[in-house]
């Protein structure tokens, strides 16, 4: 590999993934700033498969469109390897994802502040939540489902286009009924920073198009033109060159990335910005020597910055699910297994934007504390230690989550009702059936996880460890919300639409057989975050309240990765929000 001179800008951000294209346009709002962005993958953003919205799935496993990572073997459930998708290519994971837009309560953003992030909180992030996007609902929509959009934290003129489908399963209203005659309240906007309840939500969805709004299409594609901004694609970012200024702070002064089997150098005048997400921003730390020095002397890597945090603290949704037949007067999308109604739902997108395919699977979702669905047997064993040595920052976060777990303003349980069959192992739907299914994840596991190089060659993937299952509480949760799903599917309203169930089954009742149906079937929602998190660097930080990496004078990172604790929520919105406050402290750096 030979070394080829690439230039100089202002910015080089590493990854042109969700929040790098944010920071992307609004640097470059200034003429006089020129920002380079290195991006692992292509422009995938107008293929078929990505646009429409009932193609959610397709992207999944795609080398173009997904890293298509795998886990190490997970001990806790039964030596699997999980599937880790993430997004690859112009957009990042805003092309690949499932287009959920959520927001998590009020007080778990305060918990960045009170963790030691002075600003971060829910007031402070709400401006950013309504800059990064455009809400259009028809009022007819909203009454029929039960949305009041507060006007107070939606976005009027953003870039980013949020919506309800115009395909709503029929299912929704029934099991909203259902939840509510277990005690679980409805939510008029699960937006507004209380997320408790049962609620519709939002998509990532273009209300005129029908065509998935992502950070391609809303931050990249309008600014794309722009002379100061420059996407380099297809290029591997391998390292970050630094120098040592006389007060022994390391300076980042070039990037090195591969592209077509040469390496390049690109050099920076201010600033680069680590946008490669959760899993590749630690590997691309640590292969410019930041991070443990355990794990950097291992594999021959001069240490730089001592920050043990860097690839800890690795937090992640896990899920399970219930699935059983159903009445077949009502519609679902198992109808899309019968070529003749696909081929018609394909006609009836194109021509009217209309239909299962203008909709993802669903936006009916209940957000339940441990109150509702949890044994005071479970609760019990959130005092058990975890079954892995912990960082100061995994312990300060689990700590906190003990507190959350009988605070009934934040949910632990995401429940989302499903019209169609969920796939589980040994599972298969049946020809002419129709299904119900309820997805049920956990939104604050105990359990920690880790992200190191597993070599010195920077274009290996890193070694994922999630460690799913390793605190003992995580597995109970989820079999308490499986019984809680079968007592969703007993109330008087479901009884006449869900009939027999499938996945656990019928002959799946103790709990031991329910911890192996768990552990068979177990998967993550994918949204990790926290392996850079903003925490103060005693307590095992990586970042500060800035966004700055500790022991670097212009280095930040801006991604999920720096999210120090696990939301109640789909994190994308949170990742809009994020990068465009991260903009503004950029900006303000350079005035």
């Amino acid at each position: 590999m030979s070394n080829s001179n690439a230039g100089k800008f202002d910015y080089v951000i590493i990854g042109g993934g969700l929040a790098g294209l944010v920071l992307a346009a609004r640097l470059t709002e200034g003429a006089n700033v020129t920002v380079g962005v290195i991006e692992a993958g292509g422009d995938v953003s107008h293929l078929q498969d990505v646009q429409v919205p009932g193609f959610f799935q397709r992207g999944l496993t795609n080398p173009n469109i997904d890293w298509t990572f795998m886990s190490t073997p997970q001990p806790a459930v039964n030596n699997r390897q999980i599937y880790l998708p993430r997004g690859k290519g112009i957009g990042g994971s805003s092309v690949l994802n499932f287009m959920t837009l959520g927001r998590a309560s009020a007080k778990e953003y305060d918990t960045f502040e009170t963790l030691g992030s002075n600003g971060w909180n829910w007031r402070g992030l709400i401006e950013y939540f309504k800059k990064s996007e455009t809400v259009t609902i028809s009022p007819e929509i909203a009454k029929q489902y039960g949305l009041e959009v507060d006007p107070t934290t939606a976005g009027t003129s953003g870039p980013l286009q949020r919506t309800l489908p115009s395909w709503i399963s029929e299912l929704q209203a029934p099991f909203f009924k259902a939840m509510n005659s277990l005690g679980v309240p409805a939510n008029s906007d699960i937006s507004n920073g209380n997320v408790s309840g049962v609620g519709v939500g939002t998509n990532a969805i273009d209300p005129v198009s029908c065509t998935r709004s992502s950070s391609a299409s809303a931050y990249y594609e309008p600014n794309k033109g722009r002379a100061n901004l420059h996407m380099i694609s297809h290029a591997r970012a391998t390292q970050i060159v630094f120098e040592r200024n006389e007060s022994n702070i390391v300076v980042a002064k070039a990037v090195k990335y591969s592209k077509n089997g040469v390496i390049y150098t690109v050099n920076v005048r201010r600033e680069v910005i680590l946008c490669a997400g959760s899993f590749q921003t630690p590997q691309v730390l640590e292969l410019s020597g930041l991070g443990d020095p355990k794990i950097l002397e291992t594999h021959g890597i001069p240490v730089l910055v001592d920050l043990p945090g860097v690839g800890r603290n690795l937090q992640e949704h896990i899920a399970s699910s219930f699935t059983a037949e159903m009445n077949p007067e009502y519609d679902s999308l198992d109808a899309l297994r019968n070529p003749e109604r696909a081929a018609a739902e394909w006609k009836l997108y194109e021509t009217e934007k209309k239909g299962i395919l203008s909709a993802v699977a669903s936006v009916a979702f209940g957000f339940i504390p441990t109150s509702a669905f949890v044994t005071p047997s479970t609760m019990s064993i959130s005092k058990h230690p975890s079954n892995v040595d912990l960082s100061p920052a995994e312990t300060k976060t689990i700590q906190m989550q003990r507190e959350w777990l009988t605070d009934d303003d934040i949910p632990y349980l995401e429940v989302a009702q499903v019209p169609g069959f969920y796939p589980a192992a040994g599972k298969e739907p049946a020809d002419g059936k129709k299904y119900f299914s309820i997805f049920l994840a956990v939104m604050h596991p105990f359990s920690r996880g880790t992200v190191h190089i597993g070599s010195n060659d920077p274009l290996a993937n890193p070694t994922i460890d999630p460690q799913l299952l390793s605190h003992p509480l995580d597995l109970e949760l989820l079999v308490d919300a499986i019984k809680y799903a079968r007592k969703i599917v007993s109330t008087d309203v479901l009884r006449p639409i869900v009939r027999d169930e499938v996945a656990p089954g019928p002959d799946i009742q103790s709990d031991e057989k329910i911890r192996e149906y768990v552990k068979e079937n177990l998967a993550t929602v994918f949204h990790p975050v926290g392996t850079a998190s903003m925490l103060p660097r005693e307590d095992g930080g990586v970042v500060d309240a800035d966004l700055r990496v500790y022991g670097t004078a212009n280095l930040r990172v801006v991604d999920a990765s720096v999210i120090p604790i696990q939301l109640t929520c789909h994190t994308q919105a949170t990742v809009y929000a994020l990068a465009e406050k991260a903009a503004d402290i950029i900006k303000k750096a350079a005035a």
